[in-house]
């Protein structure tokens, strides 16, 4: 090696290790931007998912082929009515914040279904869908009816 190409050398050692050092800097913060951004969206999930659990929110339904009705021993069909706990969550809306430990009770087997839904109503408690009636006793609640 002369010691024209020297200088010449240093240069291009110079300008390897600045790409070099580029192409490692990049995967850095791609992993960086990736995990600012992937923090929020979980704590949101995860917040979101915590909410639903712990607020057991329902809607009222009025169609009696979807309330919520649990058979008795003689396989007579019985409403499921739900208390409707503070009441609806807004002004005119059908959807209900149960509360923490939301309470129901099955309507009398001896009146028909309609009956049994109008008393409930009457009495301030609600019908529920059966998926959500579902849902509730799958996290423990109403297991006593």
């Amino acid at each position: 090696m002369s010691e024209k190409n020297i200088p010449e050398q240093l240069k291009q050692d110079a300008a390897s290790k600045q790409t070099t050092a580029a192409l490692l800097s990049q995967p850095a913060r791609r992993r960086l931007l990736k995990s600012t951004v992937a923090i929020p969206v979980i704590m949101t999930l995860h917040s979101g998912a915590a909410l639903a659990r712990t607020s057991n929110l329902v809607g009222a339904v009025t169609d009696l082929d979807s309330a919520a009705k649990k058979m008795n021993d003689l396989e007579q069909a019985r409403i499921v009515c739900v208390n409707p706990g503070d009441g609806p969550i807004e002004e005119s809306s059908s959807t209900y914040d149960l509360g923490m430990n939301p309470t129901a009770a099955l309507g009398d087997a001896s009146q028909d279904l309609a009956t049994q839904a109008e008393n409930c109503q009457t009495g301030g408690g609600i019908l529920i869908s059966v998926t959500a009636f579902q849902s509730l006793q799958g996290r423990g609640f109403f297991s006593d009816l």
